[in-house]
């Protein structure tokens, strides 16, 4: 197996708030220039995937009433969203998407699925997600069961159970990304390894604009706990102290499968944790403040809250906020999970090369957290300081990290580098992610010097670039509709 991959919903190809565009994520990007003669195995996610396709209501929208939705018609427009989600709902709870993946899948080599922490990669397993299925559509049944703007339950489980026994086989069962890992190392061998795990360990912060951290007591770490435990906790910040407990166990689960792998010049490439605040949806807002951290200087606001809203929405009521004390621990937070990565990787290929009894480097880390630093616009002040591919200086219109707009002609404004969501990153940020990632490789020896991505496909594969949302005003204009969609996508 050319490359295997371990991952969140990055990694898995989420944008928009939907699982759906697997083909356009960073690892099947690497996997078409490091091995484009190997099979690369992904789900593909039908009826716009799950659970809220953002994007797919947005065209639905344009599609039905236009670039401008008038008062009158909002009642309808209501009704179309309520559809869309339907659409999806019926599908994955109670339709095909609920069956078998069929095609004769028994295993996918991208195995990331959407929300995964860091201990997820061995907690949560299809016997898990089958019973958390199970307990939802009991709790669904009857009148619940299709509340209006619902969506489908259990969209966690769903996704991973999917990714992880798509043939629903009960010899499977048992299998989380790092048994599936261990299997194809000890079967037919893995030769490159993408590990990228620990943004959702964080990133609920930004989602729900609240900080629950760990508790950070070493007698009673976190990732020793079921996956259910954990998830009614409602943690979304780990203390720096459990983060590093729970990595250090995840690195040490990784290095025992591939101890045991029968391909002998195998790599590991462990990307760091973005820092949170630079996604879109949590806005800054207000007076702003530089601080310098790790030698680097950033912008801080005073507040931030969701996109559509301003600095006097926050001091209304009803408007979730964080304050830029908040933000600068979320922050600082990410700094030390990333030192504790770049430390844990070191020993582990210290310890690789004893056990080896030759100076080997195994491991290598992959510095996301740094790229999307340099890249974010608002937190350098619009200078962004970040070496583009070449393809990037002539293409028109430009992208960048701000939140996504198109105006009622279908022409991009600002963004591009992020899905409506305002986390995920759109096709063109996939792009970057796998050209950081390729870079790593290229210096490990793992892809040719002069291999290269194709920028022109991508761009073109990018529908929120090559086909702008001319109803993205209406996000803008009447914010009901952003805390609407908000609402469903922070559920």
């Amino acid at each position: 197996m050319k490359l295997f991959a371990m991952g969140d919903s990055v990694t898995q190809g989420f944008v928009s708030g939907f699982a759906a565009r697997t083909d356009l994520s960073y690892p099947t990007l690497v996997a078409g220039v490091m091995a484009p003669d190997h099979e690369f195995r992904y789900p593909t996610w039908e009826k716009g995937g799950l659970p809220v396709n953002m994007e797919r209501i947005m065209r639905r929208l344009a599609k039905r009433f236009g670039p401008n939705v008038n008062a009158f018609e909002w009642p309808l427009a209501l009704r179309e969203i309520n559809a869309v989600m339907d659409e999806s709902e019926d599908f994955y709870e109670r339709g095909k998407g609920a069956q078998p993946y069929g095609k004769g899948a028994e295993f996918f080599h991208n195995a990331a699925f959407q929300g995964a922490d860091v201990a997820d990669s061995w907690l949560v397993t299809p016997k898990v997600c089958k019973k958390e299925i199970s307990d939802a559509d009991e709790g669904e049944a009857g009148w619940r069961r299709d509340l209006p703007f619902s969506g489908p339950s259990a969209a966690f489980h769903r996704t991973a159970l999917t990714v992880l026994n798509p043939s629903h086989a009960p010899k499977y069962d048992d299998f989380s990304q790092i048994r599936w890992l261990a299997e194809h190392a000890a079967g037919e061998g893995v030769e490159n390894l993408i590990l990228w795990l620990g943004a959702n360990n964080a990133l609920g912060t930004v989602v729900s604009l609240r900080i629950r951290q760990t508790p950070g007591n070493p007698t009673d770490p976190p990732h020793e706990m079921p996956h259910t435990t954990r998830a009614e906790k409602g943690w979304n910040l780990w203390h720096p102290r459990d983060f590093e407990a729970e990595y250090r166990e995840l690195l040490e689960k990784v290095d025992a499968a591939m101890s045991r792998n029968t391909h002998d010049d195998w790599s590991t490439f462990v990307g760091t944790v973005p820092l949170i605040t630079i996604a879109p949806l949590a806005k800054g807002v207000g007076p702003t403040t530089r601080i310098k951290r790790d030698g680097a200087t950033s912008v801080y606001y005073k507040y931030y809250t969701y996109f559509p809203f301003e600095e006097d929405d926050v001091r209304g009521e009803g408007v979730a906020y964080l304050t830029l004390q908040d933000a600068l621990h979320i922050d600082d937070a990410i700094r030390a999970y990333n030192a504790a990565i770049k430390k844990l990787v070191a020993e582990m290929n210290a310890k690789v090369s004893e056990r080896e009894g030759a100076s080997v480097e195994r491991y290598h880390v992959v510095d996301t957290c740094e790229a999307l630093r340099r890249l974010a616009f608002k937190r350098n002040a619009g200078d962004v300081e970040y070496d583009f591919p070449a393809h990037f200086d002539f293409v028109y219109p430009k992208v960048d990290t701000k939140y996504y707009h198109a105006d009622t002609r279908g022409r991009l404004r600002q963004g591009g580098l992020f899905g409506l969501d305002g986390v995920h990153p759109s096709a063109i940020g996939q792009g970057l992610i796998a050209h950081e990632f390729l870079k790593v490789m290229k210096k490990a020896g793992k892809v040719p010097e002069d291999a290269d991505l194709n920028w022109p496909e991508i761009f073109a594969g990018d529908e929120l670039y090559s086909d702008p949302i001319p109803t993205m005003h209406e996000l803008y204009d009447k914010d009901w509709i952003a805390k609407h969609l908000i609402e469903r996508f922070t559920r």
